[in-house]
């Protein structure tokens, strides 16, 4: 098979026509240029290899991530649904146990549970000792089932507590650490009223604002309200993955049927809508850095085409006094440049998928890879040859015969 150009006659009495340039000559004498030198070729495609990389390693990576169930997003924070007035002065009768009871019943629903959050209090170890002001927090044992603290020393209050209203007290580690209380059963005050703590915390899986509070039964902080002092109210829901949105919509409703509008739901993002638009950034950067890398790839190999064009001058002169024409000496250099861009747009497919592999087993994925981004980091990769060749292949098309052999 030959690569034919159409051929004219020079002299049509001599029948003498145009050369014409094989097939398997051009690939040959493109193949031959690129593997004479490995190393210069290898330097010529790095930037080329770095943009296939980046391209193929980018998108890989998030069709990974998209096939992975949300475990790298807050899956905590992404199954809390909190309700809190919408109206000022609203009172407390939304928060009544068989409201709540009511909202846990919906299908959905891993835990609820009511809070009443008063102003700093005093707080103190004994009487007479320096007093802290520290917030105190009234939960029922829903919320702080909802909240998750995680206990280091002794136990979280129960139905018996709230329901009898014992003055017992939970403590964050880091106000347990304030207030030198370093074990359970002993007494503080809060207000001068004794409490026992019966709990100490230095953790919590929802509610971080809870690592700075003393909590106590939400009946025992019905009695410490003060009318200057108004508590904030809310209902804090732990919902199981997915069904956010859904509680959040029907919250309201359940808790206050005759006017839900007078209360308000905050519920998370949809997790899928925060993934996609997080990985939406990560692609649109990563794609512009493999961009970038193209255009680096591309300046490279056209400042070696035209350097490699200085060092063959006399070649292309005998070349063209052979016979040869400028369009194939043209389509020798764009040949080159092409095969240089392609093939480091194969290595860096290479590169791309084994980075892709290795985040994949790092983070216990499957690993997915799409066959066509392969193909098109390739196919622009020497698209991008193609055209860095283009300068210096008609530089190259202008250089005389008689000029080159006499360098």
């Amino acid at each position: 098979m030959k690569w034919r150009l159409r051929a004219k006659s020079l002299h049509p009495a001599l029948g003498v026509r145009l050369a014409r340039l094989k097939l398997a000559d051009f690939l040959f004498e493109s193949t031959f240029s690129i593997v004479r030198f490995p190393g210069r070729s290898l330097v010529t495609t790095v930037g080329t290899i770095l943009g296939a990389s980046a391209f193929v390693a980018t998108l890989g990576t998030g069709s990974t991530m998209e096939k992975q169930v949300s475990s790298s997003f807050d899956v905590r924070r992404a199954t809390e649904v909190r309700v809190v007035p919408q109206v000022e002065g609203l009172d407390s009768s939304w928060q009544d146990p068989s409201k709540l009871f009511t909202v846990r019943s919906l299908n959905g629903v891993v835990a609820a549970g009511g809070r009443t959050m008063l102003s700093d209090q005093s707080v103190r170890r004994t009487i007479g000792s320096p007093a802290t002001a520290v917030q105190v927090v009234g939960a029922d044992p829903g919320a702080m089932a909802v909240v998750g603290p995680q206990i280091r020393l002794g136990r979280a209050f129960g139905e018996f507590h709230d329901e009898h209203q014992v003055p017992v007290v939970m403590l964050a580690a880091p106000v347990a650490e304030k207030l030198g209380v370093s074990r359970v059963g002993v007494a503080v005050f809060i207000n001068d009223q004794a409490f026992t703590v019966i709990g100490i915390y230095d953790d919590v899986v929802r509610q971080g604002e809870m690592m700075s509070a003393a909590v106590v039964p939400t009946s025992v902080a019905a009695k410490m309200v003060t009318s200057g002092q108004p508590p904030e109210r809310d209902v804090i829901i732990e919902t199981r993955p997915g069904a956010a949105q859904v509680i959040g919509a029907q919250a309201a409703l359940a808790m206050r049927p005759q006017a839900p509008y007078e209360l308000r739901t905050i519920a998370p993002p949809d997790p899928k809508t925060l993934r996609l638009e997080i990985e939406r950034n990560i692609k649109s950067s990563s794609l512009m850095l493999s961009g970038i890398s193209l255009v680096i790839g591309a300046v490279s190999i056209a400042t070696a085409a035209a350097a490699s064009i200085n060092s063959r001058t006399s070649e292309i002169g005998l070349r063209r006094a052979m016979g040869a024409r400028p369009v194939h000496i043209l389509a020798q250099l764009l040949g080159e440049t092409t095969a240089l861009g392609a093939l480091g747009g194969m290595v860096g497919v290479v590169v791309g998928s084994v980075t892709v592999c290795v985040i994949a087993w790092l983070n216990s994925w499957v690993p997915v890879l799409d066959v066509r981004s392969a193909l098109l980091a390739t196919a622009c990769s020497g698209a991008v040859g193609l055209i860095a060749g283009l300068l210096p292949g008609l530089r190259a098309m202008r250089i005389q015969p008689v000029a080159a052999l006499q360098r």
